[in-house]
């Protein structure tokens, strides 16, 4: 079975989707698009499931360079949420940091 088979009734994370290879583009678009993919030496299955994507890369300059499919870009790109890199966010790393201790005190 395939990650997306395995998922059913699940959701999908793609980590750094800025990464992707053109063809691997093409064929996440297909799935997304027609919302079926094959199985290797297998019948067409057929399936929608939530599916979260990240990246560290701005990809609308990547579409403009050509680097990552505009098509792909829009159906990724549903609901964003932008979060900028912990240098420039030097006043969370105290509340961040006091979470984190919180949890691993309670472990103990």
């Amino acid at each position: 079975m395939g990650k997306f088979e395995l998922a059913h009734g699940g959701t999908i994370f793609l980590d750094e989707i800025g990464d992707l290879a053109p063809a691997t583009q093409v064929k996440l678009l297909r799935v997304l698009q027609e919302k079926e993919f094959e199985r290797v030496a297998a019948l067409n299955n057929q399936g929608q499931l939530p599916l979260i994507s990240a990246t560290n890369r701005n990809l609308e300059e990547m579409i403009k360079e050509n680097k990552f499919r505009e098509d792909l870009y829009y159906r990724l790109n549903v609901f964003s949420i932008f979060l900028p890199p912990l240098r420039e966010r030097r006043n969370g790393h105290s509340a961040l940091g006091g979470t984190f201790l919180q949890k691993i005190l309670r472990r103990k």
